[in-house]
């Protein structure tokens, strides 16, 4: 995710909204920020103001500063293929496998496609957190 990224802050939005839903729920949120400042420093501040703004629980680890080029960010993950598009968010299991990989975000603009995503979203949480 990017602070810089209107994807990233609907998404950001609806994960907030869904822990704070689902506070019993057994699962854990860590973001990977790319960011386009050109120093740290700046980049936290941004991170943070966004957390505070947002009222995030759940940790914002600085993965790069300086561009968001998604070959970089590529290189950070190499598990994965590519980066398609920001954000992108990787599932991972209890035992640690990665079990599904999301590219891209259909906020509350998108209609239908919203409302799909949600269910799907919490249908496969559901599923991993009977496992």
């Amino acid at each position: 995710m990017g602070t810089w990224c209107p994807n990233c802050l609907d998404e950001t939005k609806y994960y907030v909204d869904y822990l704070k839903k689902n506070s019993n729920t057994a699962i854990q949120f860590v973001a990977l920020a790319f960011e386009i400042d050109k120093t740290p420093e700046k980049a936290f501040e941004k991170i943070n103001r966004l957390k505070t703004r947002l009222k995030i629980t759940y940790p914002i680890l600085l993965a790069q500063y300086k561009g968001v080029n998604k070959k970089e960010a590529a290189e950070k993950l190499p598990m994965l293929n590519h980066i398609l598009s920001y954000p992108t968010t990787v599932f991972i299991d209890k035992k640690g496998k990665i079990r599904k990989i999301h590219t891209g975000f259909n906020g509350p603009a998108t209609g239908q496609k919203y409302i799909d995503f949600k269910n799907e979203f919490k249908s496969f949480i559901d599923t991993l957190v009977k496992e």
